[in-house]
């Protein structure tokens, strides 16, 4: 009699199984990519944050509900910490993937969750903050892009904040005008988009 292993485990139910010597299951989405369930919908309900369709180029936005004033600290750009090399494995092809990097792929697609690189943003230490699993972000990764040299451009991430004592490692989002209700949040990408993805 052959063995079931599990491969990921939440909780006490094994998400996935396979028995050594047979092929693994194929794998489907248990859930609609971002659904109304995943935390960074809920944070943006919590942050008093609308997101929706922002064009058909662009895709969801972040949309101010109520006017928010000047320097108005406005959430966290989190998500996944992952190292270079995690980053090489899972989004570039740079890298041979690992039993790990396996693992965190299926996580991703069993929980409908995309892995284009597209919102990995690189910090100060070298490491990387990857915000596009909707599981583990907050709303900021709905917000585009706009040139800061436009009135489009009304927010904008500073790394290493210092706030009440604390210094905080991920970038922090303050409102760098008076915003109305209702208008899209955006912040100039720039040197913070790590275009490497797209070598």
């Amino acid at each position: 009699m052959k063995a079931s292993i599990p491969l990921l485990i939440l909780g006490s139910v094994p998400v996935v199984a396979f028995t050594p010597g047979e092929a693994p299951p194929k794998y489907e989405s248990i859930r609609p990519p971002l659904s109304q369930q995943c935390l960074a919908h809920r944070s943006a309900v919590i942050s008093d944050i609308s997101v929706k369709i922002a064009s058909d180029t662009k895709g969801l936005g972040a949309f101010a509900k109520f006017p928010i004033k000047f320097g108005t600290y406005l959430g966290d750009y989190s998500g996944e910490t992952m190292t270079l090399s995690e980053v090489q494995a899972r989004f570039w092809g740079k890298r041979k993937k690992d039993a790990a990097d396996e693992m965190w792929s299926r996580s991703r697609l069993l929980r409908g969750q995309s892995t284009t690189g597209n919102y990995l943003l690189q910090l100060v230490d070298g490491s990387f903050v990857d915000a596009e699993d909707g599981d583990l972000s907050t709303w900021t990764r709905f917000m585009n892009h706009a040139n800061e040299e436009t009135k489009a451009c009304n927010v904008r991430p500073f790394l290493k904040t210092e706030m009440e004592g604390d210094t905080h490692r991920y970038p922090r989002f303050f409102a760098m005008r008076d915003i109305e209700a209702g208008e899209e949040l955006c912040w100039d990408y720039g040197e913070y988009f790590t275009e490497q993805s797209f070598d």
